[in-house]
C-alpha cells in the first residue's frame, strides 16, 4: 500500500520525504475502503481511500464524484457552524479530493486532518444526556443544509429490500413445515413494525454516522470531533433518531446488547424530543427503535446464511433477535 499512498500524495503540498504510515483503520469493516492513518511533515492524517462498489448490497448506496462533493461540501457547513467535524485537506489544486486508477479499480481518495480523542462506549443517565444535547444541536444545524444531490430515502426501503433477500433465500431453501412457519411469523413481525413506522411525509435532514465509535471526546468528556465522512446523507430525523436511542442507550459497550430505559430517558431528555415529537411519533419511534435492532444487515446476513446452511438453528437465531426486540421496546416505556 505504500506505492498507493504515496501515489496519492502527489497531489498534495506536502513533504513526501516524511510520510509515514502508521496503522490501517478499520481493516475488515462492512465496506471495502482502505484508510490509513498516516504523518507527513510531521502532522497526523485520515487517508482514504473508497471505492464505488462499498458493499455487498445496496442499501447503504453508491457513491459517485458527484456524491462526494456534496458530502464534503456537509462537512465543511458543519465545521463553519461551529461543530467540530473533520476538516479535508485540500490539494494543490485546492480540491477536496483526487480520483485515481489503481489495479483496475477507480478510487476515490480524501485527506483529512487526523483527531485526536477518546471514544465513549459506555453510557450513563449523564454522558447519555450530553450527548443527546450534541445531538439535538448536529440535527439542528443539519436541517438548514440542503442538497439537489443526495439521495432522499427512508431506512424503511432498505428494511423492505432486506425482507425480499429472505424470501428469495426461503424459496430456495430446503426447510421444514415448523421452520417455515417460524421465518414467516418473524418476517409478519417486522412488516408490522414497518407498517407503524411509515408515514406520509418525512422530515429528512443530512447526518452523519453517529455510532459512539464516530465521536471523539477529551478526558473531561467533553465533545472533540466526529470523525465519519462517508456515511453523509439525508436520513428521515425520526429514523436517525432510533439509531441513536439504539446506541446511546448501551451501558455495557457498542459490542453489548445490555440496554436501559433511564439511560434511553436521559438520551431523549437531552435531545429535547418532547418539543418536536407527539405521542404518534414516539409510538412510530419505539418501532423504528425495534427495527434497527432486528432487521439489520448483520441480522439479514446471518439469516440468509443459516436458511442456506443449518435451518435447524433458525428457531434460536430468531428467538435471540425476539428476545432482543423486546428489549428494544421496553427503552421508551
Amino acid at each position: 500500500m505504500d506505492k498507493l499512498i504515496h501515489e496519492a500524495l502527489k497531489h498534495y503540498t506536502l513533504d513526501k520525504h516524511t510520510v509515514i504510515i502508521e496503522k490501517e483503520l478499520h481493516h475488515n469493516s462492512w465496506n471495502n475502503d482502505l484508510h490509513y492513518k498516516i504523518v507527513a511533515g510531521g502532522k497526523r492524517y485520515s487517508a482514504r481511500f473508497i471505492k464505488k462498489s462499498r458493499s455487498p448490497h445496496h442499501a447503504f448506496g453508491l457513491l459517485n464524484e458527484t456524491i462526494m462533493m456534496e458530502q464534503i461540501r456537509f462537512c465543511n457547513y458543519l465545521v463553519d457552524n461551529q461543530i467540530p467535524f473533520m476538516r479535508v485537506k485540500q490539494t494543490s489544486k485546492n480540491e477536496p479530493f483526487i480520483s485515481l486508477k489503481w489495479d483496475n479499480n477507480l478510487l476515490l481518495f480524501v485527506l483529512f486532518e487526523w483527531m485526536e480523542g477518546i471514544h465513549i462506549t459506555h453510557y450513563n443517565e449523564y454522558l447519555a444526556s450530553k450527548f443527546g444535547r450534541v445531538a439535538r444541536r448536529i440535527h439542528d444545524v443539519s436541517s438548514d443544509f440542503h442538497s439537489d444531490l443526495l439521495l432522499k430515502k427512508s431506512h424503511l426501503h432498505g428494511y423492505r429490500d432486506f425482507i425480499k433477500k429472505i424470501h428469495e433465500n426461503v424459496a430456495t431453501a430446503s426447510i421444514s413445515k415448523k421452520h417455515l412457519q417460524i421465518i414467516k411469523d418473524y418476517v409478519m413481525l417486522i412488516e408490522h413494525h414497518i407498517e407503524r413506522s411509515t408515514v406520509g411525509n418525512y422530515e429528512f435532514i443530512v447526518q452523519s454516522d453517529l455510532n459512539p465509535l464516530n465521536i471523539l471526546w477529551d478526558e473531561q468528556r467533553s465533545l472533540k470531533g466526529i470523525v465519519d465522512f462517508e456515511s453523509i446523507g439525508y436520513v428521515d430525523r425520526v429514523e436517525g433518531l432510533a439509531w441513536l436511542v439504539k446506541w446511546y442507550s448501551r451501558t455495557d459497550g457498542v459490542h453489548s446488547h445490555k440496554m436501559s430505559s433511564n439511560v434511553a430517558a436521559a438520551f431523549i431528555e437531552g435531545y429535547r424530543a418532547t418539543d418536536i415529537l407527539d405521542d404518534k411519533d414516539f409510538e412510530r419511534l419505539r418501532s423504528l427503535i425495534w427495527l434497527s435492532g432486528c432487521i439489520n444487515w448483520n441480522f439479514t446476513k446471518k439469516t440468509i446464511n443459516i436458511l442456506n446452511h443449518d435451518p435447524n438453528l433458525l428457531e434460536e437465531h430468531l428467538q435471540i433477535y425476539i428476545k432482543r426486540g423486546e428489549s428494544l421496546l421496553a427503552l421508551l416505556n
